[in-house]
């Protein structure tokens, strides 16, 4: 390319740094499961009281099953996990994690990249498989994003909150149209 080098930003389709939540933080980071410290879970910032869960009986009489790995991570009320992604400007992304609600409450989940969010309520109650699966698309305005997941709930039991895992991102490709092409449509009689 000669004098000038050209910055190329990846396709991105895989987990977010750590988004599997496998690499925990040191066992001195560690208060039985409640994460102490703002950077203490590799590759994610934390606010509030984020707990690294393994899959499997719990205190309580709770059964925590985990489809994917071994560990999760539960958001306690107004806690919060987030990441930087180095993404393309005016791109389309999809986020996409398992989620499951721990108590039989209403949960909801925030999730917000650069200025766009939402809150979804989570559904599940302890299924078969340990959550469901969902998506969520953003389009970005820079090069990079903030991907944050935050539980805005303020339930009586403080053992409650969703669980996260496998949170992963998609660049999806724009529609295009291609010149000289026509679509017929035939109908059934």
């Amino acid at each position: 390319f000669g004098p000038f080098q050209l910055e190329l930003i990846p396709y991105l389709d895989d987990l977010l740094e750590n988004g599997d939540f496998e690499e925990g933080p040191k066992t001195s980071e560690l208060k039985k499961t409640v994460i102490i410290g703002k950077y203490s879970l590799p590759e994610w910032e934390i606010s509030g009281v984020v707990e690294w869960v393994s899959g499997g009986p719990q205190e309580g009489g709770f059964y925590f099953p985990i489809p994917r790995g071994a560990h999760v991570i539960r958001l306690g009320n107004e806690a919060s996990i987030s990441q930087y992604v180095e993404v393309k400007p005016n791109t389309i992304y999809s986020l996409t994690f398992g989620a499951t609600r721990t108590c039989a409450q209403d949960e909801v989940l925030t999730v917000s990249a650069g200025d766009m969010s939402s809150d979804l309520p989570i559904q599940t109650l302890y299924s078969a498989d340990g959550g469901d699966t969902y998506a969520w698309a953003f389009k970005t305005t820079s090069n990079y994003v903030e991907v944050k997941f935050h539980n805005p709930g303020m339930q009586e039991d403080p053992a409650c909150g969703p669980l996260l895992d496998h949170i992963a991102i998609k660049e999806l490709p724009m529609a295009t149209y291609t010149k000289g092409l026509r679509f017929i449509a035939v109908g059934l009689f």
